[in-house]
């Protein structure tokens, strides 16, 4: 009875070593779900201000309400320097003067997502930070139209 009483205690005790072991890597694992949750959650938020501000730009043709609609838009998440805001004409010929209705407006914006998670990570072993670059952009057709603005690269 007493052996059986000896062999349990020690397996108790090899349970808790192993989970000892394996819970730091379990845990930074979750860590890492939720920093990549956020990094997705950014993204989602940064396209849908594109959108918007692509939308808005479509019948609206002061830039910067534009600009102001579409940080406020990302939550802020970037600044009127992270935004590019242009007109495509697709007139053939194109028209130097004037973007006519029916045209293309692109708004585009950039912003480094830096996974805090991972950088401490990282870091700890001599690595550098780790990010992911996000460039969204919207597009919508003129509903009016705008006179000498912008092209498109």
């Amino acid at each position: 009875m007493r052996s059986v009483l000896r062999s349990r205690a020690g397996e108790r005790g090899q349970t808790v070593i192993e989970f000892a072991l394996l819970a730091p890597v379990i845990i930074l694992f979750i860590f890492i779900i939720v920093d990549f949750g956020i990094a997705m959650d950014r993204r989602i938020v940064l396209q849908h201000a594109v959108r918007e501000g692509a939308r808005m730009a479509a019948v609206n043709d002061d830039i910067a309400q534009v600009c102001d609609h579409t940080v406020a838009e990302a939550a802020s998440i970037i600044t009127w320097a992270d935004i590019t805001f242009s007109y495509e004409d697709l007139d053939e010929p194109p028209n130097l003067r004037a973007t006519d209705a029916g045209d293309s407006v692109k708004v585009k914006a950039s912003f480094a997502y830096e996974f805090p998670i991972l950088r401490e990570v990282f870091s700890a072993f001599g690595g550098g930070p780790l990010s992911v670059d996000m460039t969204p952009s919207g597009t919508a057709r003129l509903e009016l139209s705008v006179p000498g603005e912008t092209e498109c690269p």
